[in-house]
């Protein structure tokens, strides 16, 4: 004798759990508006994903143009020289100060990437540490309130990575955290359905345009988290 088919419905309930299922049951009031709910939360993170690709690299690249220029031009008095322009493996002080845990942590990560390739074993590069460094970090380097080495760097060089800013480098600063706090969010599959992503696009475009308008332009015309918070399910079933 056969078994009975169970719906899909049950089965993902009991596979996702009913406590991972519990935010979208109370959101959508049954089961069948929840599990149409989860698979949009996916659709949601995976474009959210797939914005933080560009707003990262963007970001990163931008300021690290930047604090280049600025490293090659600090005194180090130990070897009675001027620093290298590379900040990541020849970091002045202040930057030591200021990432100075970072740094070595994405040396390391970057270590084990290199030893990974095909080519074979060879010490990390500049883009091999800069590629390992994590957007919390380009979050912590802009200038917060109370830091009078944060507010030096983007004074002499930061700044310079943000031409177009129409806004405080504090408030610049809150929006690249906030981004960072919706890509944890992501990162660690957690519901975005009583989050506000529409404000985290806006402190997207908003860093963005402040790097170059021509990248907020083709960086707004193939984004999907706009047309995927449109395309959300409706809240009740009938």
């Amino acid at each position: 004798m056969g078994t009975v088919q169970q719906p899909i419905e049950r089965v993902l309930l009991q596979r996702i759990t009913p406590e991972r299922l519990s935010p979208y049951l109370q959101e959508a009031g049954n089961l069948q508006g929840a599990v149409r709910l989860y698979r949009w939360n996916i659709d949601l993170s995976g474009a959210v994903y797939e914005a933080l690709h560009v707003f990262e690299v963007l970001l990163r690249n931008a300021m690290d143009e930047k604090l280049c220029q600025w490293n090659g031009s600090q005194p180090d008095p130990s070897h009675g020289r001027l620093h290298s322009s590379d900040w990541l493996l020849d970091p002045s002080s202040l930057l030591v100060r200021i990432a100075g845990r970072d740094i070595p942590e994405a040396k390391r990560r970057a270590l084990k990437s290199t030893r990974r390739r095909p080519e074979g074993q060879r010490e990390p590069r500049h883009e091999d540490v800069l590629a390992a460094m994590s957007l919390g970090t380009w979050r912590f380097i802009l200038p917060g309130r109370s830091d009078a080495g944060k507010q030096r760097l983007w004074d002499e060089a930061l700044n310079e990575a943000f031409p177009h800013l129409s806004r405080t480098p504090h408030q610049l600063e809150r929006a690249v955290e906030g981004v960072y706090r919706l890509r944890n969010r992501v990162a660690h599959l957690e519901p975005l359905i009583n989050s506000n992503v529409q404000a985290q696009l806006v402190n997207m475009r908003t860093v963005i345009g402040a790097i170059d308008p021509l990248l907020l332009s083709w960086f707004a015309s193939t984004e999907r988290i706009g047309s995927t918070l449109t395309d959300r399910p409706g809240q009740t079933d009938t």
